[in-house]
């Protein structure tokens, strides 16, 4: 977990100092600011966030200065981004990002580096592959503004996706804050953000029966909300035929953010054959049982080692464990392939099915 972690804080950085380095001349004067796509909320031209206070007042690294130059520049010529911009180089990405116009940065702060311990730090920079999916994982192919922000989900230029809530001047991408937003280069616009993006990582046995392409790819399930993603994923025909019985796809597709524990094919198989048919034929106990496994907020890996969350169901599930083995529920049901990303939520395979308690 550790590595992922460097590796998106200095993808951050090798982006937002890539940008800067290729801006043409022709967009680098303060005017551009009418080239974004909604002049009419004043929020567009305006920096926000606690961090923008240790922006330099004039000169090349001031919001005035930036706007001067390509975004790789640009951070170059800003201390709050030294660090970012010391990984641009190691990542050789420079003519890529610089050759991109109107794009949007998630740039990791100093103190987001800072976060990192060295060595894995120096780990990353070494690894060109991982340096390279954190870097544009952290860059999204197209402006994105402030308002954008409060209920968003963008694809980055690593293929994957990266989601922030929010308002007023109160914004989170995938947890991180963003410290210092909207602040306009040449070719970008930049949020400065307090921690490094890590990409989705799937972890797990079972993540190896996930089809490599198509729809029911990790990938592929990314672009949909989770009750078509899991409709096109072979290892989850059961639950989905449950869903169907159950009337519960659109709801399902119409929630933000939740969180899926979703039993595999095999863990409908453990269910004696009756037992089974009796649940499906009772719609009542069935979205019992199944909005028993869905929580209503984003759960992170992290959050699985100690976790008590409430449930769409309103009852209570627990989750322990550490590394890449969890447990979740009373039962013990093992999560056999973990963090799947949907549009619309992050999903769990487990092992067995989640039994609400009797009341």
């Amino acid at each position: 977990m550790r590595l992922p972690r460097a590796a998106a804080a200095v993808i951050g950085g090798v982006a937002l100092m890539t940008m800067a380095a290729c801006g043409n001349s022709d967009t680098a004067s303060p005017g551009n600011q009418s080239q974004a796509p909604a002049p009419s909320n004043s929020s567009m031209s305006s920096q926000f966030g606690p961090a923008c206070g240790a922006v330099p007042k004039d000169g090349p690294g001031s919001f005035q200065g930036m706007a001067q130059d390509p975004v790789a520049t640009a951070a170059s010529n800003n201390p709050v981004l030294s660090t970012l911009v010391a990984a641009v180089k190691q990542a050789g990405l420079v003519d890529t990002l610089n050759t991109a116009k109107d794009i949007t940065v998630f740039a990791p702060t100093n103190e987001a580096f800072a976060k990192i311990p060295k060595a894995d730090l120096d780990k990353l920079l070494a690894d060109k592959d991982g340096l390279t999916k954190v870097l544009t994982h952290h860059v999204v192919g197209k402006t994105v503004t402030p308002t954008d922000l409060a209920s968003g989900n963008f694809e980055t230029l690593a293929k994957d996706s990266v989601t922030s809530s929010g308002s007023g001047e109160s914004f989170t991408v995938d947890g991180a804050s963003v410290v210092c937003g909207n602040v306009k280069t040449g070719n970008a616009t930049v949020y400065l953000v307090d921690s490094v993006l890590m990409p989705a990582e799937q972890f797990g046995t079972a993540c190896a029966s996930i089809p490599k392409d198509g729809p029911g790819s990790f990938q592929g399930m990314a672009q949909d909300p989770v009750a078509t993603a899991a409709s096109n994923n072979p290892a989850l025909s059961t639950l989905v035929a449950a869903v169907t019985k159950a009337g519960l796809g659109d709801t399902l597709n119409g929630l933000k953010d939740i969180t899926v524990f979703a039993p595999s094919n095999e863990a409908f198989a453990k269910i004696p054959k009756a037992d089974l048919d009796k649940l499906l034929a009772d719609k009542e106990a069935l979205t019992k049982v199944l909005t028993y496994h869905v929580v209503p907020k984003k759960v992170g890996t992290t959050d699985l080692a100690s976790g008590n969350f409430d449930t769409v169901e309103k009852g209570k599930l627990t989750t322990t464990g550490s590394g890449q083995n969890f447990t979740v529920g009373t039962g013990g049901a093992k999560v056999v392939c973990g963090n799947v990303k949907t549009a619309n939520a992050t999903v769990y395979i487990i092992d067995s099915v989640l039994m609400p308690p009797k009341a």
